[in-house]
């Protein structure tokens, strides 16, 4: 049974890295890309909002609702990192092979924004669900997803990026600037990246998008002085957009992102599931490349006490949007 692609949005609109351009010098055709941006979203009123959405849920031709097995299909939820149209290339695949290595029917499923994702989370949507290692942390602890896997080798950094021919040497340069961040709950790249400046007194003005390629993207339009993300997202990039970026500033590493299951799923499902993606390195490694993972091992929840042992109060703090309206702090960690 193919996997399935549940969305909220019918008419999702194609990022616009996406779009084929042709006859134009790459440099200029980057910032008329991020221009594109401005029409993504329909609901802003502005240039300066539109030029800072980039994705969208996504629909994929699957089982349809009714159709024999399709209402047991567990929800595998995705955090939305990239444009939604391009998680699906990315996980569609693989999660139809651990789907035919299980024997678990499993949906793929995304959210428009990771602030809608969070929501997501927070009600139990997910079955599955791949989520930032701050996410784990308080969703483990409510509703209770359980840790699954993780990748087997990476360590989670964040990253701040200029552009590549910005006069940028140190952090300390961006003060004063407007920088820009995938979500308040982005852990390594608005969290980590925050929390950086705001402990060097660094002030600054922040601006929150929908994805991490949406930060890039406008990077690299010359839209903000410089923005938060991580390495494997930046890696993930189309190379006209990633030529154009360079990391300014990168954190420590910390425990991954995870794989988790939500305390609704029977253990023999969940563990079935979890043997089938650790299984992946040897049966299917082209499919992990392919959303930008390495191979997987077996977690456990304590894995993410690293998480646990920064100051977890701070970190809530920094997850939430600003008090003012969102994209117009003023100040150190806005």
């Amino acid at each position: 049974m193919p996997v399935q692609s549940y969305a909220e949005n019918p008419n999702p609109m194609k990022p616009a890295i996406q779009r084929k351009a042709s006859g134009y010098v790459v440099g200029l055709g980057i910032y008329l890309i991020s221009l594109a941006l401005w029409a993504a979203d329909p609901g802003t009123s502005t240039p300066k909002d539109r030029q800072l959405t980039g994705t969208g849920d996504i629909s994929v031709p699957a089982v349809r609702p009714g159709s024999p097995g399709a209402e047991r299909a567990y929800r595998f939820g995705v955090v939305p990192q990239q444009a939604a149209t391009r998680l699906a290339q990315m996980w569609v695949p693989l999660l139809q092979r651990v789907q035919a290595l299980s024997g678990v029917p499993l949906t793929f499923d995304t959210a428009k924004d990771i602030p809608t994702f969070e929501q997501g989370l927070a009600a139990g949507r997910y079955d599955f669900a791949y989520m930032n290692p701050y996410h784990f942390v308080a969703f483990n602890a409510d509703p209770g997803y359980r840790a699954l896997a993780r990748d087997r080798n990476e360590r989670i950094q964040g990253v701040m990026v200029v552009a590549k021919e910005a006069p940028f040497a140190a952090l300390e340069d961006l003060a004063g600037r407007e920088l820009v961040f995938p979500a308040p709950g982005a852990f390594a790249a608005s969290i980590l990246t925050r929390a950086a400046l705001e402990q060097r007194g660094i002030p600054f003005q922040t601006r929150f998008v929908a994805s991490h390629d949406s930060v890039y993207l406008n990077v690299a339009g010359g839209h903000f002085a410089a923005g938060g993300g991580i390495r494997r997202t930046l890696e993930a990039l189309k190379p006209e957009v990633r030529e154009h970026l360079r990391v300014l500033w990168e954190s420590e590493g910390f425990t991954p992102h995870a794989i988790a299951v939500s305390p609704q799923v029977p253990d023999g499902d969940a563990q079935a599931v979890g043997v089938a993606l650790v299984a992946l390195a040897a049966e299917a490694p082209e499919l992990l490349k392919g959303a930008a993972l390495g191979p997987l091992t077996l977690a456990k929840d304590s894995d993410w006490d690293d998480i646990r042992a920064l100051d977890i109060e701070r970190l809530k703090r920094l997850s939430q949007p600003p008090a003012q309206a969102q994209g117009q702090g003023s100040g150190p960690g806005s």
